[in-house]
């Protein structure tokens, strides 16, 4: 059931071949400056993890693009809270 409700958000964004899932189309969302990922949660929070972080930024950069990521969470039964979040490296 989680992945349906993943897929139909995918499916508003513009969803890419396999989601991803193909060594040659990473990602699930395109533009021209942007390599996208996008989560959908049901639960009240959604942890990011670092591992997660390293893909998306690898799999961005390979593409020659700047790594972002979407997460959606419901705010009710007919909104979502949508974050949208790039993904940068500011040095200390």
């Amino acid at each position: 059931m989680k992945k349906n409700k993943g897929r139909k958000f995918e499916d508003k964004i513009r969803k890419t071949i396999a989601s991803g899932a193909l060594w040659f189309d990473k990602g699930d969302l395109k533009t021209d400056n942007y390599l996208i990922e996008c989560k959908y949660t049901d639960k009240k929070s959604y942890r990011i993890k670092q591992k997660t972080i390293f893909k998306i930024w690898n799999e961005a950069f390979e593409s020659n693009k700047f790594p972002k990521i979407i997460i959606a969470i419901p705010r009710n039964e007919k909104e979502l809270f949508i974050l949208n979040c790039n993904i940068e490296v500011i040095k200390k």
